[in-house]
């Protein structure tokens, strides 16, 4: 007779007990599932039965387990009355509960709002409720408070047959099986969407890109009016923008006379040649701290910095980072997400430039396929919406905003005429789309099932797929 070694091992465990529950093998230290492999194995030599059994089990819930480490409610109230009278408020805990069920039990009387114990809850010198979940005395009280909750349990026992009585565990010849199905070893590896944001910054690097860094709270000087949004734009409201309330305001000295540059813009056009929104620009507002709606405030900055005398032209700038709305969440948006955005500064660009680095970027990223149409951003001029071609939905989606800024955002924050190109793009739709995902709110819940079966980033995802 042959066995493997999982079966001779469940056997001899037998031959000493006779017979044993799945769960007392698991307290000796085996694997459940190497011992319904075995059973099964056993059984179909004719050496072990099985008998199943359901059981009611009942076990203490996170509630009990509270209560468990603090003490009832009841008790702690009860510990913090003397021999006085103590008015309600100026007792701890969870009052409600505490002092109604102090009452339903004589250990406490109320009036007035004032509580006071009486002679019944003198006595009481341990807690009842935490004495009876620490001693497993499970009863009715216990599982009406949600303290405990019953389930079913099914217990599995193996048991030796006449002839697994019979015979001899030395007399069985140990069989390997080369063949068999072998678990695989659980590796650790980084999350799928730490891999793709890596994988992004790679490849901007590549494409000669120079990275830019910025911080979450900005004045809305960067975020809207250096972008040339008119200070009544819709964006700027309340249910658009997340407004810091300390510090409120930021210093703008750092920007000198570009702040005057950006104000005449708005007013009148300044230098741009634009006729500008009219009206008064308000500097007061221009200050208010902002958590960035984008990553393109800090492109502005990176505008504002740039030092003609020291950098030569053409320059080009990425970041990805995170960025934060007030959206309504759901299986599309998020009130937090990432997003890379780019900059190319330079005299002689167009726009064939910018469809070349899109068309670059997203190939790298697993597009084989995106196509440029006509939008509206207030700082682009021309403004486009970049879409891929979902193959499994059958249809474009939208994945990045671009176009060419503005000379109303260029010269002020610049100093001289000159092109710039621009994009911003959700990383958490590629990101999506790499691991299958309809809900992108599932790129944050770390669902164990989700990460395990996401392969490693490969650039290739959007025709190969699953491939690893």
């Amino acid at each position: 007779m042959k066995l493997s070694s999982q079966a001779i091992s469940v056997l001899k465990e037998l031959k000493n007990d006779e017979k044993k529950s799945v769960t007392e093998f698991e307290e000796e230290g085996f694997d459940q599932a190497t011992v319904n492999r075995a059973q099964l194995e056993l059984e179909e030599a004719g050496l072990v039965k099985t008998q199943e059994k359901e059981e009611i089990v009942q076990e203490i819930t996170s509630k009990g387990k509270k209560v468990l480490e603090k003490g009832s409610p009841e008790y702690n109230i009860l510990q913090q009355l003397g021999s006085g009278i103590t008015p309600i408020q100026e007792l701890e805990g969870d009052t409600n509960i505490g002092v109604g069920k102090a009452k339903q039990k004589g250990w406490i009387e109320i009036d007035n709002g004032k509580v006071s114990k009486i002679s019944d809850g003198e006595g009481v010198d341990i807690d009842p409720l935490q004495n009876k979940l620490e001693n497993k005395n499970f009863d009715d009280e216990l599982e009406e408070r949600g303290l405990i909750k019953s389930k079913p349990q099914v217990t599995k026992t193996l048991y030796l047959t006449e002839r697994g009585e019979e015979v001899e565990v030395s007399e069985i010849e140990e069989d390997f099986n080369v063949e068999a199905r072998a678990e695989t070893p659980r590796t650790g590896k980084k999350h799928y969407y730490k891999n793709i944001l890596q994988f992004a910054r790679e490849t901007w690097m590549e494409m000669g890109f120079e990275e830019m860094s910025g911080n979450y709270v900005v004045p809305s000087f960067l975020n809207f009016d250096a972008l040339y949004t008119p200070q009544d734009h819709p964006a700027r409201e309340l249910h658009d923008t997340f407004f810091v309330e300390n510090p409120e305001t930021a210093d703008l000295s750092d920007y000198g006379e570009k702040v005057d540059h950006v104000r005449n813009t708005h007013q009148d056009g300044w230098e741009t040649g634009s006729t500008g929104y009219g009206g008064e620009w308000s500097k007061e507002d221009a200050e208010r701290n902002v958590i960035r709606t984008h990553t393109t405030a800090i492109s502005a900055r990176r505008l504002h910095e740039i030092d003609v005398n020291e950098e030569e032209l053409p320059k080009k700038f990425f970041m990805i980072g995170r960025n934060f709305r007030n959206e309504t969440v759901d299986s599309t948006h998020l009130a937090e997400f990432y997003q890379t955005d780019g900059i190319v500064v330079g005299k002689d660009l167009n726009f064939s430039n910018l469809k070349g680095y899109l068309s670059e970027f997203f190939g790298k990223m697993g597009y084989d396929e995106i196509r440029l149409i006509p939008s509206y951003y207030p700082y682009t001029e021309m403004s486009v919406e970049v879409q891929g071609w979902n193959e499994e939905e059958s249809e474009w989606v939208g994945l990045a905003g671009g176009g060419m800024f503005r000379p109303e955002v260029v010269k002020p924050l610049l100093g001289f005429e000159a092109k710039v190109l621009a994009w911003g793009m959700g990383i958490g739709r590629i990101a999506a789309g790499a691991a299958g995902l309809k809900d992108i709110r599932e790129l944050y819940r770390n669902d164990i099932q989700i990460i395990n079966d996401t392969p490693v980033w490969r650039p290739n995802w959007n025709t190969k797929r699953g491939d690893t």
